[in-house]
């Protein structure tokens, strides 16, 4: 008998929530064309180009396999709905989750560096506090990769001491390539740590790291000792050429930068300035040294666009505003699919994410515009706006003890000016 489909999945938002059956059964409906082009172009065209069976992809992701059902067995079974729900065969797909990034299935357990291993370079920044406006706890992260589907979403699990978060990701993996989460805590994971001396092949990468860190961890002190438990029980592979630049912001205005390879953790507070993770030397990051203080948020987010930062691979954005007093309602996050595009504000207290933003949608229509950069910047400084004045709503409402009023009023307005927005790429693609 076959599986009936979920009609969430074609619902105009979509809550990602409740047991990991559920969450992976919405996530493989509304991706479903998408994780198998993923699957065969990303995992099983190179594998076959190498002679790499499927049985030796499997048995590459034990490890992974491993560790998961240690430290997040929820992951496991959200794996394998996803792939119910997508037609693809379970452990070929965790295979696949474990491996692609850094093309880790491509390698035995271990093996020599690698200086010529080819990186996409990402980029994060913040900037201290006490030069923004309102003090506001600001960070951004810009995604640089091959081109494929993004998506964004809130993630909200029934498991037991699972955080809910707000994520970027490639729309055939739920991992978490930049987030924010309930407890007021951002982070990305990026190319570009330690220069890896013994690289390791077989266990976790980054974007589940990351995560792992965003479900459990409330502040950069305990995402730093995440970290430094994975490297010192073995368990972070990264790659051959280098380990992962981490930078964590939180609710305290706390800004982290973290460096490790596969045996080594290095890490640094940054209380005051500019702090950007790479091209810190660029006109973009100088641009925002020398703008106008207090920053704004839009200053900060706006930054993001300059060529010498934006690139033909940047692939995906998100600028996030950590709310102090409450930080699992009011964090904002915006996301831009690519990264020069119109941003498609968040709230951490929605309980439905648009369904353009999950399923490539916001990512198609970003992509077919170009040169609408001065529009976007209009644009967005209404929305910044309009986000604000609902942010105070809201805070009022919640203050009064009307948290269900507070939360409908940050879905409708969400799930609106997404419309809007996808609306007015779509009409500037036209034009």
């Amino acid at each position: 008998m076959s599986q009936s489909r979920d009609t969430r999945a074609d619902a105009p938002a979509i809550a990602l929530s409740g047991s990991p059956k559920a969450v992976g059964t919405l996530w493989g409906e509304t991706n479903r064309s998408t994780i198998h082009n993923d699957l065969e172009s990303l995992f099983l065209a190179p594998a076959r180009e190498r002679g790499l069976t499927t049985d030796v992809l499997i048995a590459r992701s034990r490890r992974f396999v491993e560790i998961a059902e240690q430290l997040a067995p929820h992951w496991i079974e959200e794996a394998h709905s996803i792939a119910r729900a997508a037609g693809v065969e379970g452990e070929l797909y965790l295979a696949f989750i474990a491996g692609v990034y850094r093309g880790l299935f491509l390698h035995e357990e271990e093996s020599a560096p690698d200086p010529a291993a080819s990186e996409d370079e990402c980029t994060s920044y913040t900037i201290a506090p006490a030069e923004t406006a309102g003090n506001a706890i600001l960070f951004h992260k810009t995604r640089d990769n091959v081109a494929r589907a993004q998506s964004a979403f809130v993630l909200r699990s029934t498991s037991p001491g699972i955080q809910a978060f707000l994520a970027v990701s490639d729309a055939s993996v739920l991992a978490a390539m930049m987030m924010v989460n309930e407890r007021g805590l951002a982070g990305s994971a990026d190319m570009m740590g330690l220069d890896e001396v013994r690289p390791r092949f077989r266990g976790m990468m980054n974007t589940f790291i990351l995560r792992h860190i965003a479900e459990r961890a409330s502040c950069c002190a305990e995402a730093l000792e995440i970290i430094r438990e994975f490297v010192s029980r073995g368990w972070y592979a990264g790659g051959a050429k280098t380990g992962t630049h981490w930078l964590f912001v939180d609710r305290e205005g706390t800004a982290l930068e973290v460096s490790n390879n596969a045996v080594e953790v290095q890490s640094r507070l940054h209380p005051e300035g500019v702090y950007f993770s790479l091209r810190a030397d660029t006109p973009g990051a100088e641009a925002l040294r020398q703008a106008p203080h207090p920053v704004e948020f839009t200053t900060f987010h706006n930054v993001s666009r300059h060529p010498s930062l934006c690139l033909e691979t940047s692939i995906s954005g998100m600028t996030v505003e950590i709310d102090r007093t409450c930080p699992e309602k009011l964090t904002t996050a915006w996301v831009t699919f690519p990264a020069r595009s119109l941003a498609f504000p968040l709230f951490m207290g929605i309980r439905e994410t648009p369904r353009a933003l999950i399923d490539g949608s916001v990512d198609r229509a970003g992509q077919a515009v170009t040169g609408e950069i001065k529009r976007y910047e209009e644009m967005e400084r209404a929305i910044y706006a309009r986000q604000q004045a609902i942010r105070e709503e809201a805070r009022a409402l919640l203050t009064s003890g009307h948290a269900a009023k507070a939360e409908k009023l940050l879905d409708t307005w969400v799930q609106r000016q997404a419309m809007e927005n996808l609306a007015a790429l779509q009409e500037l693609a036209r034009a």
